[in-house]
């Protein structure tokens, strides 16, 4: 029987099963605290607004989207005039999930302020909830480390994938039994249970956890990895242009109204997203169109314009993919985060992060079955002789 026929038939007789046994089982023992830390904190993290909100924190975040909307003039007035010491970085514009205007103003900090979407009254800061989500969010994105963290991050995320790889190759039962090995049987032992629970639940989410340790070594490196993709398939809109302006002595206050109606004639079908404003005197200032039912910077178009004389210098549509490597770029943020299509997908996305513990857990208590519970009883069953 050559190899091939003998792994599809009697996997367990192979070389490369026993080895890939071996890895993903001390792989899988070495980071299973890690994993269960990942895992709970990222479920939370996909809910993060929505369990903000429950606090009470910003009370505005109940109301719904008014219409008509304040202009962008007046409300970039009023923001002015309440903080005069600051300077607008940028202004999104109310959608689905957010009622009112939020804008990013920088002094000695940063700071997001809430703007009534039909009145175009300030309503105060942004509160971004209780503090134990921030732990939970420094926890999740860099484990306390800062950039170090995001590295050790990705090299977890690493881990993770040569846990799916050797995870697939493990679980494959034979094609006598493959249909067995996709469910649960709870009529059996605990210990079944158990097997049966990290078998068919490391199968059904194998696709999305995978995709999640890719992107999780895309954030700890990401230039390095867009140049990788680039050489496999040439990027053509995954980045933003590169747009310039001439500097001049003056610039004045800009027509938002007027670059928002030329923004609406030259990016049809689109619905006013943001603006933002130049962070020196050779930077465009941005108009953000929203395309479609997107809910984020996904799905968001951007026009550069020429502070100075108002002039269209670029349109951005990002998301509008052109390649492979694109849609393996654009795809990184929106499906490792699972926030931009709804609560309803947030929840899945969230049940979904859990199965990351639950197979560290399960994996962890099939070895306590298998080999450590042995141990433990020989050692007690081991005659106890009194000291001399």
């Amino acid at each position: 029987m050559n190899f091939v026929r003998r792994f599809f038939q009697r996997p367990h007789q192979t070389w490369i099963r026993r080895v890939n046994f071996q890895i993903h089982l001390w792989v899988g023992i070495v980071l299973a605290l890690y994993l269960i830390v990942i895992g709970v904190s990222g479920s939370i993290l996909v809910l993060r607004i929505e369990l903000g909100a429950l606090t009470g924190a910003n009370p505005w975040e109940s109301r719904r989207a008014p219409e008509p909307r304040a202009d962008i003039t007046a409300v970039v007035r009023n923001l002015t005039t309440h903080y005069s010491g600051f300077r607008i970085v940028s202004v999104t514009a109310p959608g689905k999930t957010e009622p009112n205007y939020i804008a990013r103003l920088l002094g000695r900090t940063q700071i997001r302020v809430a703007v009534d979407g039909g009145t175009g009254e300030v309503l105060g800061g942004v509160k971004r909830g209780p503090a134990w989500l921030d732990i939970v969010e420094k926890l999740h994105v860099s484990l306390f480390a800062s950039r170090t963290g995001r590295i050790l991050n990705g090299v977890g995320a690493a881990f993770l994938l040569l846990i799916c790889i050797s995870g697939l190759i493990n679980w494959w039962p034979g094609v006598r039994n493959w249909k067995r090995a996709l469910k649960v049987d709870f009529g059996r032992s605990w210990r079944r249970i158990n097997f049966d629970l990290h078998s068919a639940t490391g199968f059904w989410t194998l696709a999305i956890i995978s995709f999640w340790a890719v992107s999780g070594v895309y954030f700890a490196w990401p230039r390095e990895i867009f140049a990788f993709v680039n050489r496999i398939s040439p990027t053509v809109n995954s980045k933003p242009p590169m747009v310039e302006v001439t500097a001049r002595s003056e610039m004045s206050d800009p027509d938002l109204d007027g670059l928002v109606k030329r923004a609406y004639a030259l990016d049809p079908g689109t619905t006013f997203a943001g603006v933002e404003f130049p962070f020196n005197r050779r930077a465009p200032i941005k108009i953000l169109m929203r395309r479609g039912n997107g809910l984020s910077r996904e799905y968001e178009d951007t026009l550069y314009f020429d502070p100075y004389t108002t002039a269209h210098l670029a349109t951005w549509r990002y998301g509008v993919n052109q390649s492979l490597g694109d849609w393996f770029i654009w795809s990184q943020v929106p499906l490792h985060f699972g926030v931009y299509w709804g609560l309803g997908v947030k929840i899945i996305w969230a049940v979904l992060g859990l199965a990351v513990p639950t197979l560290a857990v399960t994996g962890l208590l099939m070895y306590w079955n298998r080999t450590l519970r042995k141990k433990w009883k020989r050692l007690r069953a081991e005659p106890q002789f009194p000291p001399a």
